[in-house]
């Protein structure tokens, strides 16, 4: 026999409810209550329309992310060099510069 689980609106004591309904062979036989626990016999119940997606909680579980190791940082020591080097070129070529254009 086919066992599945759906989830349905379910009318029970006058409330209207989601809930998690057990069916055997297309047949439903138990429910229970989202959020509840213990079941109840599928015959106490109208089944009102089927639900699209399983329910899924608000408020997602937190899992703590996992520590990635450390990569080294590279300092850029190139780029300081290249930095200060044309900073050199410049102070050593802008006095020769300026005297030629004027």
């Amino acid at each position: 026999m086919n066992d599945r689980t759906e989830y349905w609106w379910v009318h029970h004591d006058s409330e209207v409810q989601p809930a998690e309904v057990g069916f055997v062979g297309g047949i439903p036989v138990h429910f229970r209550f989202i959020g509840t626990e213990g079941r109840v016999r599928a015959e106490a119940a109208e089944l009102i329309e089927r639900l699209p997606a399983p329910p899924v909680p608000i408020f997602k579980p937190q899992a703590a992310p996992a520590a990635q190791p450390a990569k080294p940082q590279k300092s850029g020591s190139w780029l300081w060099f290249f930095g200060i080097l044309l900073l050199i070129l410049v102070v050593q070529c802008s006095g020769p510069l300026f005297d030629a254009i004027k």
